[in-house]
C-alpha cells in the first residue's frame, strides 16, 4: 500500500462531505439489487465518490456500496485491473 492509500486510511474527513452522509446508513448496506441501484444514483454526483472508492478498494472494505460500486464490482474491478493495479484504472470507473 502506498503513502497516498495510507494517508486516506487515515484521513477520513472526506466522508462528511460525501452525498451519503445525510441518508440513511441502510441504504448502503442493503442487499437487495433496488437498494443498490438507489444508492449508486447518489453516488454518481457525490463530490467524494474517488475518495469513498479509493478507501474501499485500498482497506479493503468487503461489504456495500462505496464509491458507487458493490463489494461483487470491487472484486471484479480489481480483478480486471490485473498487475498494473486498480489505481492506474481508476478514470474507467468515473
Amino acid at each position: 500500500m502506498g503513502s497516498a492509500a495510507k494517508e486516506l486510511l487515515l484521513d477520513q474527513n472526506w466522508r462528511a462531505l460525501g452525498s451519503c452522509a445525510t441518508t440513511d446508513a441502510n441504504l448502503w448496506f442493503a442487499v437487495g439489487a433496488r437498494e443498490h441501484k438507489e444508492a449508486k444514483k447518489i453516488c454518481r454526483s457525490c463530490p467524494v465518490r474517488t475518495e469513498c472508492l479509493s478507501y474501499a478498494m485500498d482497506a479493503p472494505v468487503d461489504h456495500g456500496v462505496w464509491g458507487g460500486f458493490t463489494e461483487r464490482e470491487r472484486r471484479r474491478f480489481r480483478r480486471q485491473a490485473g498487475d498494473a493495479g486498480w489505481r492506474a484504472h481508476l478514470d474507467i470507473a468515473s
